[in-house]
């Protein structure tokens, strides 16, 4: 009798928790089988155990080979972050609040807050749009967004979303400036208005009404911090990868740390990875995908409500 119960549990057990695939925070698990792409979490499991044999018993080709993937890697998207010594001819662009703006912010700097250019629970393109007329920004300027934690991410999306194609974020924002020893300003530019006008690229926006079709042909990136909450409720096939896991002290992590997080969790660079969550924060994986060259898609919407319309929440 005992032997039956033991069995129905380890029946029960993978269907309940196993498609995980994963831990919470976003590292490969090798006791949680994938059950969605078991192939791929065998393929994935021998390079973990290979990775944790002691030198003397590794092959000298794994060796190579693991040296060669803990050497210095670059994003694979350079220009899109900036550091506070390679800003030259840029214009900045502030997503703070009015408030949080008016305290102290980069010399030069225009203020568009973040939440000032959804409408909803979406982006408004043509209040962007406004928004950039009215503080003299041009479609060939370099403009880097800065901010606190990720406000700046989710407008350096909007900004990539009407087809700006000079955007960079400064890494560690105004912080990073601080530190660096620059000053803060409270007067605002002068700025005489432009004549900006978007090129909407599509492809960047999903809206919640668009995931019956996309599930299925894209890998679905969770970035919710709660393992519980994604336990409760998630959308059909998508895998958890908290915010958290991608930034360190206010700053993206390294290329090789990002590289790690998203191979660990099997992500294909053939395939869209469409991210969702609470905003502003899903913005952020967005940004740390396009750095790793990944083809990514921000759901801007409430994925809850028309999930369960779909009948996709699961």
């Amino acid at each position: 009798m005992r032997l039956v119960i033991l069995t129905i549990i380890m029946l029960i057990l993978p269907g309940l928790f196993g498609a995980l695939g994963g831990t919470e925070d976003g590292s490969f698990c090798p006791t949680c089988p994938d059950w969605t792409n078991l192939e791929g979490w065998y393929r994935q499991k021998e390079a973990y155990s290979q990775s944790q044999l002691p030198p003397s018993l590794r092959t000298a080709q794994q060796n190579e080979t693991l040296q060669v993937k803990s050497a210095e890697k670059s994003y694979d998207v350079q220009e899109i972050i900036a550091d506070v010594g390679d800003l030259a001819g840029a214009v900045f662009i502030d997503s703070r609040s009015p408030e949080a703006y008016a305290m102290g912010h980069i010399p030069g700097a225009r203020n568009i807050f973040w939440k000032h250019v959804r409408s909803g629970d979406s982006i408004n393109a043509s209040t962007l749009v406004e928004a950039l007329r009215g503080n003299g920004v041009t479609t060939t300027d370099r403009i880097v967004v800065y901010g606190e934690k990720s406000d700046a991410t989710y407008l350096f999306w909007a900004l990539e979303y009407i087809g700006h194609r000079n955007v960079s974020l400064l890494n560690g924002g105004v912080d990073a400036w601080v530190k660096a020893g620059r000053p803060l300003v409270q007067n605002s530019p002068t700025v005489h208005a432009s004549d900006y006008s978007a090129d909407i690229n599509e492809a960047l926006l999903i809206k919640p009404e668009d995931l019956e079709d996309a599930i299925g042909t894209t890998q679905i990136i969770d970035t919710r911090e709660s393992f519980a909450d994604f336990g409760r409720s998630r959308i059909q096939g998508a895998i958890q990868i908290p915010a958290s896991t991608v930034i360190a002290d206010g700053s993206v992590k390294d290329a090789s740390s990002l590289e790690s997080i998203f191979s660990g969790r099997g992500l294909d660079r053939g395939r869209t990875q469409i991210v969702y969550g609470d905003l502003p924060e899903a913005s952020i994986m967005y940004y740390c995908l396009r750095l790793m060259g990944y083809r990514a898609a921000l759901l801007d919407g409430d994925w809850r409500r028309a999930s369960a319309v779909v009948g996709n929440i699961r």
